[in-house]
Formats: structure tokens, C-alpha cells, sequence
């Protein structure tokens, strides 16, 4: 009857570029350090979700598991 996509809507990956991977790292902490009541999620969670791009200095956050 109704749609459902509005509830399962898929948030856009959100990408940290640092200078070094370490830079990355530390702006993906923050961003979840910032964000954690809204995010609801513990740093285990939040760190599963993270994927280190082939360049090395990128990292991406995929709110929603196993994309």
C-alpha cells in the first residue's frame, strides 16, 4: 500500500581526504566524534563502515552495511 523507499532511503557515501592516510584517519574520527548522537553508532560500528581508497589518502564512510 504505501512505499517504503522514504525509510529506506540510501545516504551518499561521505568521503575524508587528508595529505597522508593519517590525516584521512583523524577527520574520520572527528566527523564521527562530532556525529555521534546522530549517527548512533560506537567507534567499532562506525569504523566497520570506513573503506581506505586505492590512492591512500582518501577514506569513505558507506552509512548503510555492505555497500
Amino acid at each position: 500500500m504505501g512505499n517504503h523507499e522514504k525509510t529506506q532511503a540510501r545516504k551518499e557515501p561521505i568521503t575524508f581526504t587528508g595529505r597522508t592516510r593519517s590525516d584521512a584517519k583523524r577527520k574520520a574520527l572527528n566527523y564521527w566524534y562530532m556525529n555521534q548522537s546522530t549517527l548512533a553508532m560506537n567507534i567499532r560500528e562506525f569504523s566497520a563502515r570506513l573503506v581506505l581508497l586505492p590512492d591512500g589518502k582518501s577514506i569513505v564512510f558507506y552509512e548503510t552495511p555492505g555497500t
